[in-house]
């Protein structure tokens, strides 16, 4: 059951008076705090729609989160509404136009589109970005390497395909058979 206090009008006032009111900004805080929880207790739990309604609420406490919008366009994106996650992603991709994750979230609405090829151009600007951060051990960056050769295989580039794949599967993702079957990939391509 949803929390009645994250309805209340007062989480809006975003606001910290002259005196740098502690005490509002500590509770908005503990609040934020307690929406994005939730909000993920409500992925886990596959119930989407709660999800993005959590972080709806949160983006009126700190509008200015591209992390919280990356979040909001994930909940839409996994419910099927891709137009909305687009425009959530382009949001965060507002704030912080060097956020890889952002890219790959947005490659992964083109390849829900079948848009494969605009989602290679956004899965090599979010490569590209996570290298130049040295963000490779990150389990997420795993995930846009093999989404990455998904969408280049459905593109016909299955040889870098089987390429990305391998290294996804050393840096740690665990679907490498699935997307082959997928792509169908030969035994010939997994040597690459």
């Amino acid at each position: 059951m949803l929390n009645e206090e994250y309805y209340d009008e007062d989480i809006v006032d975003n606001s910290v008076d002259e005196c740098g009111d502690l005490a509002d900004k500590e509770i908005r805080d503990a609040r934020l705090l307690s929406l994005l929880t939730d909000a993920e207790k409500y992925r886990q739990q596959r119930a989407y729609g709660i999800e993005a309604q959590l972080l709806a609420h949160a983006l009126k406490l700190k509008p200015d989160d591209p992390m919280i919008w990356n979040k909001l366009g994930r909940a839409h994106r996994a419910a099927g509404f891709l137009d909305k996650a687009l425009e959530c992603y382009e949001k965060a991709l507002e704030m912080n136009r060097e956020d890889p994750w952002a890219f790959g979230n947005i490659g992964a609405v083109y390849i829900a589109k079948e848009d494969f090829a605009k989602a290679c151009d956004f899965y090599a600007k979010a490569v590209q970005l996570a290298d130049l951060n040295q963000q490779q051990n990150d389990p997420d960056y795993a995930v846009i390497l093999a989404n990455y050769a998904f969408a280049l295989g459905k593109n016909g580039d299955k040889r870098q395909a089987a390429k990305l794949l391998k290294e996804a599967e050393k840096l740690g993702y665990t679907g490498g058979a699935a997307v082959r079957k997928q792509l169908k990939l030969s035994i010939f391509d997994r040597l690459f």
